[in-house]
């Protein structure tokens, strides 16, 4: 089978599975499992309908981050930069022999210039985080 990922954006609020249930979003506790904490889940059909879910919450934590804000959507592209610059970093960090010998030498050469890019746009992620961060917690200048 191939790999794939997935991308979708869904409403959701905090609502047990108890409450799930009753609500029709989630199935009959059928095998007496404790209940659990979730998520109801509202997706968009392709024709502008709707539909309820219910998820738990570990699971809707690992597909799901929070985006109501721009600041969570900023924090959100840091965090999956963060991980791809790892990624990189571990591949490089054996040496631009190894990796040249994997790849070829353009190609190896062509990593560390996508390396020095990708650190440089995670320098500039990291610093408008921080600006509105502060930005955020700054009284506003109408207070007295």
């Amino acid at each position: 089978m191939k790999t794939y990922i997935g991308t979708k954006q869904v409403k959701a609020e905090p609502m047990n599975e108890l409450a799930a249930v009753e609500k029709g979003y989630a199935r009959k506790n059928e095998d007496n499992h404790e209940w659990r904490q979730g998520y109801h889940v509202q997706y968009a059909n392709p024709d502008g309908s709707t539909y309820d879910s219910w998820s738990p919450k570990s699971v809707f934590e690992q597909a799901y981050k929070c985006a109501d804000s721009f600041l969570n959507r900023l924090q959100i592209e840091f965090s999956e930069l963060a991980e791809r610059l790892d990624s990189l970093d571990e591949i490089l960090s054996r040496g631009f022999d190894h990796v040249a010998e994997k790849v070829g030498y353009k190609q190896a050469a062509m990593l560390i210039s996508q390396r020095m890019a990708m650190k440089a746009y995670f320098d500039v992620l990291d610093t408008r985080i921080d600006d509105l961060k502060q930005c955020n917690n700054a009284p506003s200048q109408t207070q007295g």
